[in-house]
């Protein structure tokens, strides 16, 4: 029967201790560090990716946003501008001569737009005589037109002061294709309408 070595000790060596694994049997740890940095710096590659890959994507949705909504607001104005030409400003000369016919006057005010200002028309009113000085909405009856970009209508204001009567206030807008010839030349007639009762004594 075969007796198991020992040491010089008298003690029995790892290598023939039942169960026992010899030290070239058991891992390295210096191998294990390196397997386990190697699987976590795996998995941070992979988050950073995510993380960046999402920004990427989320910036271009947004200049792809914003890119729409600027070429929408482009459209608008460049709508505005050719109701402007075609239908507002028409409207109001073709006022302005039957004023001047019967003895009124007036006259047509454009704003472009800046940074702080939209687009506007006003057509400035008279029922006696041409305006003298600059028109004011506390003396004169107006028409004024605004382009509303945010919210893609025609954003009206109307004022009948006259003879130190009147009032002056917003009115339902425009939507775009309610801008016609007969819808704008309408809000006139109300206007004059209104601003002829004033200053009457009874």
């Amino acid at each position: 029967m075969n007796q198991p070595k020992t040491d010089s000790q008298g003690h029995g060596r790892p290598s023939d201790v039942p169960g026992a694994e010899s030290p070239a049997d058991q891992p390295d740890p210096a191998l294990l560090m390196q397997a386990t940095y190697s699987t976590e710096s795996e998995e941070t590659d992979a988050a950073i990716d995510h993380i960046v890959g999402h920004w990427t994507e989320l910036r271009h949705e947004k200049s792809t946003k914003e890119a729409r909504v600027e070429a929408e607001r482009e459209q608008f104005l460049e709508d505005f501008r050719k109701l402007d030409e075609s239908i507002i400003q028409p409207a109001m000369e073709a006022t302005l001569k039957e004023l001047r016919k019967d003895g009124g006057g007036g006259r047509i005010d454009v704003r472009q737009e800046d940074l702080m200002h939209r687009p506007r028309v006003t057509l400035w009113m008279s029922l006696e005589g041409e305006i003298r000085g600059v028109p004011h909405q506390d003396k004169n009856p107006y028409l004024q037109l605004d382009a509303d970009v945010a919210h893609r209508q025609v954003a009206v204001w109307e004022g009948d002061m006259w003879m130190k009567e009147g009032v002056s206030r917003d009115t339902a807008p425009f939507k775009m294709d309610e801008v016609t010839t007969e819808s704008v030349t309408e809000r006139i007639l109300g206007i004059l309408q209104r601003a002829a009762t004033h200053g009457i004594t009874a």
